[in-house]
């Protein structure tokens, strides 16, 4: 059998995302407890790719999602790509807080607001507390982060995130009943509409609602705009 290619991402001017070498997108939804504190991932549907490339929705507006619809074309759509191409953690928004054992990196400009991060009293707390539960909690909640704006390390340098399969998914809330980005896992490379790819990481999240001020990815304006998605 011939072997299969690393998915890729490419970034069209003003237009859609083209997903490259992929056969399917899988929704995941975040799931809530009575306190509506987000504590796991369900399993929603499944779109079958039948195209390479084909291309999803970055506007908001297709009736189609994930997909394309033409919707960007008749809706005088900006779609100008305002993030950096520095290492994520390397950028100046980007902070450190170093607890007894591990150390959070942190980089709010890409908050996917998935709320992850609340539970058991919130992962900046939780970090300095020092302590074995509250430390496998903090990795926990870092690695339930989908846009990796939340990182973990041990104090030695050792990281705690996990590792995964490329795969492609779309975020559905259903704590806020709405919709979220495109998840990206697995090192899946995101290529500008200039050609330069930005820095390849495990994981991901790129806008859906089109109104992100760190495009092509995620800010968590979705949730401010209680965007949902269309589908056919």
């Amino acid at each position: 059998m011939p072997e299969q290619k690393m998915p890729y991402i490419r970034v069209t001017k003003n237009g859609p995302y083209l997903l490259f070498g992929a056969s399917k997108i899988s929704e995941k939804i975040i799931l809530t407890d009575e306190n509506g504190i987000s504590v796991k991932y369900g399993n929603g549907k499944t779109f079958i790719i039948r195209a390479d490339p084909v291309a999803l929705c970055r506007c908001g507006r297709t009736a189609n999602a994930p997909f394309c619809d033409g919707s960007h074309a008749t809706s005088a759509y900006d779609g100008t790509e305002t993030a950096s191409f520095t290492n994520v953690m390397e950028q100046p928004s980007a902070t450190a807080i170093k607890g007894p054992k591990q150390t959070l990196l942190d980089n709010e400009n890409y908050c996917a607001f998935a709320r992850f991060c609340d539970r058991g009293g919130r992962i900046w707390n939780l970090v300095m507390r020092g302590d074995t539960a509250a430390d496998r909690l903090a990795a926990a909640e870092a690695n339930l982060c989908p846009a990796g704006r939340l990182l973990m390390f041990t104090n030695s340098g050792e990281s705690l995130e996990t590792k995964s399969q490329p795969s492609v998914h779309t975020i559905e809330d259903g704590g806020l009943k709405i919709s979220g980005p495109l998840w990206i896992r697995g090192g899946i490379r995101v290529e500008s509409e200039s050609g330069r790819s930005y820095e390849v990481r495990q994981k991901q999240t790129l806008c859906r609602c089109g109104a992100s001020m760190n495009k092509p990815f995620c800010n968590g304006a979705h949730a401010s705009l209680r965007w949902k998605a269309k589908t056919a």
